[in-house]
């Protein structure tokens, strides 16, 4: 199904450093990149993720840890296998349809979010630390917050 979120994260996704970015938190801090997009989206439309972050974690927690990411450790290992051209991209295709039930999911818990007082990077920044705190991690989200928030795009 597509919704405002999905349609903003490709956009958004396909920004410079945003993907880097996006990896990084997930590769090095076990961070799950559809929560922290969706902190910076609801920030974009002037909402906070802050009050439903618990909510978010524990909604997403079968599917991504049962499906979402058996799916990317198959396209994982499958990435450097001389032969398997056709089935990583087929493994991939797959993994982004995960993503995008993980995504299905957020922008129903979207509907009912507060208003937030802050500017759009502050209520993100905000939110992506209420995300830390819940997974006990210390990341940087300032290159995150950066690309994402940047004015500058690509053409």
């Amino acid at each position: 199904m597509s919704h405002a979120f999905w349609d903003w994260s490709l956009e958004c996704y396909d920004r410079p450093a945003v993907a880097s970015a996006c990896l990084r938190l997930q590769d090095q801090h076990g961070l799950n990149i559809n929560i922290c997009l969706w902190c910076c989206w609801l920030a974009e439309e002037g909402r906070t993720a802050g009050p439903a972050i618990a909510q978010a974690i524990n909604a997403l927690k079968s599917w991504n840890g049962e499906i979402t990411a058996a799916i990317r450790d198959i396209r994982r290992k499958l990435k450097d296998q001389p032969r398997a051209g056709a089935l990583y991209r087929s493994v991939l295709a797959c993994e982004l349809d995960a993503e995008q039930v993980e995504q299905d999911i957020l922008f129903e818990l979207a509907a009912d979010l507060p208003a937030s007082p802050w500017n759009k990077e502050e209520t993100a920044a905000r939110a992506l630390d209420e995300y830390a705190r819940t997974r006990s991690v210390q990341p940087d989200f300032t290159p995150l917050l950066k690309a994402v928030f940047s004015t500058v795009k690509k053409v």
